[in-house]
């Protein structure tokens, strides 16, 4: 069973339902042609992000990076749902990102929900900001189904989640991290989840001043989550051992 910590924000009544209270509506749009998983572009030059999920990172030919599995697959699959169609777009939060994207929600013309198709067929991983949470327990079930099922990008050891304390745990690398909290503090304006004996090198889970703001306008208490199982998902950089800083909720489940 699992508890999401974002779950009193709200939901799909059905897992293939889309919800549109507390959005705003943004208006409809054509689909000119997929960028990546996540992202497409629209008549007249704008580009859309959908909110709440995170596809495969695909990188150009010549790029110092590597796309990562599955990063071609789901583009395909996002172009042939949208390409030269009219979708119906809602918004939560500011309506663009810092790089000037509009990031909403989707309707295809006859109305499943975009983000949940693509997180119910394993094309895309949710991975919410901390303004944008509404659907948000719908999707993660979603994508507990299609890891259960192994399809789509599942099937990658890549994104398969590891435990906090095993030698899987990767810096620089996108994971879904599973572990137990051994203990939780606050010092000073900061949170830290501890998950081994020695949080000088063990990994850790950072929760800044901007994050709790977030959490407590939720209503959840991160301390809480001591002697608990979770599931974190983010980048993993290093300070004092392998760390996520997480920047709201919706980074961070209890697994019961």
């Amino acid at each position: 069973m699992l508890i999401w910590l974002c779950g009193a924000l709200g939901s799909a009544a059905h897992a293939d339902t889309f919800d549109s209270q507390g959005l705003t509506d943004c208006g409809e749009v054509i689909a000119d042609k997929a960028l990546d998983g996540a992202r497409f572009t629209v008549s007249g030059g704008a580009t859309i992000k959908l909110a709440l999920i995170k596809a495969p990172e695909l990188w150009e030919k010549g790029s110092p990076y590597k796309s990562w599995p599955h990063a071609e697959a789901a583009k395909e699959v996002l172009r042939g749902l949208i390409e030269g169609q009219s979708l119906t777009l809602f918004c939560e939060g500011p309506k663009t990102n810092r790089f000037k994207e509009i990031v909403a929600h989707a309707l295809l013309p006859d109305g499943r929900w975009l983000q949940h198709d693509l997180v119910a067929n394993g094309h895309a991983i949710v991975f919410p900001r901390p303004t944008r949470r509404r659907g948000l327990p719908t999707l993660f079930k979603a994508e507990d189904s299609a890891r259960e099922r192994k399809v789509g990008l599942w099937v990658f050891d890549n994104f398969k989640s590891v435990d906090a304390l095993s030698d899987q745990v990767k810096t620089g690398w996108f994971q879904i991290i599973t572990g137990t909290v051994l203990k939780a503090d606050k010092v000073g304006p900061t949170v830290y989840l501890n998950f081994g004996a020695d949080w000088r090198s063990d990994f850790t889970v950072e929760i800044p001043t901007s994050a709790l703001r977030h959490f407590e306008k939720a209503g959840i208490d991160p301390l809480l989550s001591a002697g608990k199982q979770v599931e974190v998902r983010g980048w993993v950089d290093y300070k004092a051992g392998p760390r996520i800083l997480i920047q709201g909720p919706g980074q961070l489940r209890i697994l019961e």
